[in-house]
């Protein structure tokens, strides 16, 4: 054999002879663990981030219904997920025309206020830290100069 051929990486018959010597290493017990599947969550199996488990027991012990099934948690969870992501997409555009980097609750406010559908459904919500949304009503806005008076003329003249 020359030199190249020994940096050639071993055949398939020393590599199978190699795997079955890491496998008689392997004890019995830990084989079994491998082979169980890892349990999935509800809300990992309807594709959702929010905990539906969460929201199922706030719907139990909320005494809304006797009984609840599961489809209603998902679906409450995924219009609370979908609520959540408008406003945080809306408040993370208001801070990026302000330059800021971190969403605050002034965001927030301004991102629920400018929104024609969030104002209507959370017009009776107070956020704490949210301050006003800017507004000059127009009869207190100065006049504009008219075309015969000029622009700078006092209201008494004598």
């Amino acid at each position: 054999m020359s030199a190249a051929d020994e940096d050639v990486a071993p055949s398939a018959d020393v590599q199978d002879e190699v795997d079955a010597e890491d496998e008689e290493e392997v004890p019995a017990s830990k084989k079994a663990k491998k082979t169980r599947k890892d349990p999935k969550t509800t809300s990992f199996k309807s594709g959702l981030c929010f905990p539906v488990a969460r929201f199922r027991k706030a719907l139990k012990d909320g005494g809304y219904a006797k009984r609840t099934k599961v489809g209603g948690a998902i679906y409450l969870t995924a219009v609370i997920e979908y609520i959540v992501a408008e406003i945080l997409e809306l408040a993370g555009n208001a801070a990026k025309e302000q330059k800021k980097t971190r969403i605050i609750p002034r965001h927030i406010q301004l991102a629920i206020r400018n929104d024609e559908e969030l104002n209507k459904y959370m017009s009776n919500v107070t956020i704490q830290g949210g301050g006003v949304i800017p507004n000059i009503h127009t009869v207190l806005m100065p006049n504009k100069a008219q075309k015969g008076q000029a622009a700078g003329s006092f209201s008494q003249e004598y």
